[in-house]
């Protein structure tokens, strides 16, 4: 099927661009972005879109989490023939200008959540190690991703609010990822729900006003890793100097294991990289943690990512994170809002972060949901 895409000089296959390069269901390419108030520090909102080429499906959510109460979208439409679009009904996405800006808008619709906002990068993109994994000799994730920091501006409407962000005090970062994708079943209505190998997994943006960093591993036991990737990045623009790329990480993290799901309270970690250089990192956590159930990461009352729904399909409710039960079904993967010290450095971000049973460290929280 013809599209202005094919007008672009960037044809990788023999067809047209709105097929891929296999017949997987799992073949996604996903954009994901966070935004947090680093002032007030009493809001954090994300935001995101699939598309599901081999099960001709586009998808997407707005999440805000403000004061204890999350508010979420989700929708979703049948793909083609819209492939050039990224549309899903009031939920849109407009590229400005490449790996710069990019334009985020939910329009009216019945949940009362509306949100025009503009991302503008701060920071050169890290470019994560390709993510390939096998098992029992199938290929379940062949991955690739960038990472950004940047600054929002725009206005945010949510539970009879309105706010202005401006990019002083609205920082926040973007994934963007294409490949095969490891399906993640954690629907507690689920009766094949992922089980997890002992592991920790910590995903984490570190942005200062002058550089950023980046990192992303699931550590298996001292020292091995079953993925790693981290940098420290420079202002857009900057040449890139490759012994920035990270080599290895270790880290001391402190829980609050007094709730229905794992919670980070702070921690160090040292950041060894290619030149030789290290960096100590310190952190603590903020309240804000918005809950990716809630864009629908792995599944939510039987809706998982990439379902076929019909020409369009729209929910939205609102949590009340106060209440142990529904914290406990939001469940433990999160953006959670990070306090940074990297020397006199302050900055922010987030961290993802998860542990599995039978990890070595951190017993004491393992009885609690692993995302």
């Amino acid at each position: 099927m013809l599209t202005r895409f094919d007008e672009m000089m960037c044809h990788q296959l023999p067809v047209t661009m709105d097929h891929v390069h296999t017949d997987n269901p799992e073949w996604t390419e996903r954009i994901y972005v966070s935004i947090y108030n680093v002032r007030d520090k009493d809001t954090i909102l994300g935001f995101g879109v699939g598309q599901y080429p081999n099960k001709n499906v586009q998808d997407g959510f707005a999440t805000v989490w403000h004061r204890g109460k999350q508010y979420n979208f989700r929708a979703s439409r049948t793909l083609r023939p819209r492939v050039d679009e990224v549309k899903i009904g009031p939920l849109s996405v407009d590229l400005l200008e490449g790996l710069r800006r990019f334009r985020m808008r939910l329009d009216d619709n019945p949940s009362g959540m509306r949100l025009d906002l503009e991302w503008i990068g701060a920071m050169n993109p890290h470019e994560e190690a390709h993510d390939r994994r096998e098992s029992g000799g199938k290929v379940v994730q062949d991955i690739s991703r960038f990472d950004q920091v940047g600054r929002v501006r725009g206005t945010l409407e949510f539970g009879g609010k309105t706010i202005t962000l401006s990019e002083d005090a609205w920082w926040g970062h973007r994934d963007r990822s294409w490949g095969t994708r490891r399906p993640l079943r954690t629907d507690t209505s689920d009766a094949k729900r992922t089980t997890f190998a002992p592991f920790l997994f910590s995903w984490s943006v570190a942005q200062f006003r002058e550089y950023a960093l980046h990192w992303r591993f699931v550590e298996r036991g001292p020292g091995k890793y079953s993925y790693f990737s981290g940098e420290k990045v420079a202002p857009c623009g900057t040449p890139e100097d490759p012994g920035w790329h990270l080599e290895r990480a270790e880290q001391e993290f402190r829980w609050d294991g007094s709730g229905p799901v794992q919670t980070l309270k702070g921690g160090d970690i040292d950041l060894h990289f290619r030149n030789g250089e290290t960096r100590s990192v310190s952190f603590v956590t903020h309240t804000p943690r918005w809950h990716l159930k809630g864009g629908g990461y792995g599944g939510y009352h039987g809706w998982y990512h990439g379902d076929q729904k019909g020409e369009y399909h729209f929910e939205h409710d609102v949590w009340d994170l106060g209440d142990p039960k529904v914290l406990a079904e939001a469940s433990t993967l999160s953006d959670h809002l990070i306090e940074w010290r990297c020397g006199d450095d302050i900055g922010y971000g987030i961290m993802e972060y998860g542990v599995g049973p039978g990890y070595y460290k951190y017993k004491d929280i393992q009885h609690l949901p692993t995302f």
